[in-house]
């Protein structure tokens, strides 16, 4: 049985079984990874109250950004009020709103507040608008993580079809076929990687996680906060000292190795089957 998951889990991507999981139409400036998908709309209906947010980071517990929400229970992030409002960047899900402060967007209220869940991981650490690549897709990565296991919890949450379930989706894809050829574990860097979206859109396909523009190399080098830093290395139960100190190149290394077996492998299984990726 083992044996089989892993054989599974090890098999090149393929097209998923429907694309109606994942973006289609541009959205933001940003591309769909499957444009023959249906378009994307935001959530109607019931519009949650801030509270639900404060309630939903709860639900951390017991996936991998679990040390993020004891971070933010102990006051030890740089955020800690969230709310819904307006981001100046129409386009994040949680951002800096005009006056400084972090708004989840309200454009998402109706959205089930798990979605945000993976949003509000990258936010609670991010350090601000000039972040680079290593740090965007770190935290990005760190999310998509959530989000995996999110479905492995629920499946039903893959199939939702609003613009935000569609959207935490196709990060999630770029991260579980984000993998070596013949691998059946996930790793950030995999240049020789056999593409993170199979039969998607040609301009947004990727060898590996690592790969994909989230933010400019150029900003590199920055030194992690403290908190993150302690996070990352809570993530693995590894030695703080053992995290590289900046944002670059040797950070996406580290994780590469230290995250190999970050999700077991029935909840890896269980993400791929939520997501139409495996039978």
């Amino acid at each position: 049985m083992v044996d089989d998951m892993h054989a599974l889990l090890a098999a090149p991507p393929r097209p998923p079984a429907g694309v109606a999981r994942f973006t289609s139409n541009e959205l933001f400036g940003e591309p769909g990874i499957y444009p023959d998908g249906p378009p994307m709309r935001p959530a109607t209906g019931h519009r949650h109250s801030d509270t639900s947010i404060e309630e939903v980071v709860a639900d951390l517990v017991g996936t991998v950004a679990e040390p993020v929400f004891e971070a933010w229970c102990d006051g030890r992030t740089s955020v800690t009020r969230l709310a819904y409002g307006t981001p100046v960047a129409p386009g994040r899900v949680v951002g800096p709103d005009a006056a400084g402060a972090r708004a989840v967007n309200a454009r998402y209220r109706a959205e089930d507040p798990r979605l945000l869940l993976p949003s509000i991981v990258h936010d609670l650490l991010w350090s601000g608008p000039g972040a680079g690549h290593a740090e965007e897709t770190v935290l990005h990565a760190l999310g998509a993580y959530v989000h995996a296991q999110l479905l492995a919890r629920d499946p039903a949450l893959a199939d939702l079809g609003t613009e935000l379930a569609r959207r935490q989706s196709s990060l999630t894809i770029t991260l579980l076929n984000s993998r070596r050829p013949g691998a059946s574990t996930i790793t950030l860097v995999a240049p020789d990687g056999p593409g993170t979206i199979p039969g998607g859109a040609a301009s947004m396909q990727t060898p590996d996680f690592w790969s994909v523009p989230f933010g400019p190399r150029e900003a590199d080098g920055a030194p992690i906060d403290d908190t993150t830093r302690a996070v990352l290395a809570a993530s693995t139960g590894d030695r703080l000292d053992a995290v590289p100190p900046r944002w670059d190149d040797d950070l996406g290394a580290w994780c590469s190795a230290a995250w190999v077996e970050l999700l077991a492998p029935d909840e890896q299984l269980a993400a791929n089957r939520a997501l139409g990726l495996l039978p």
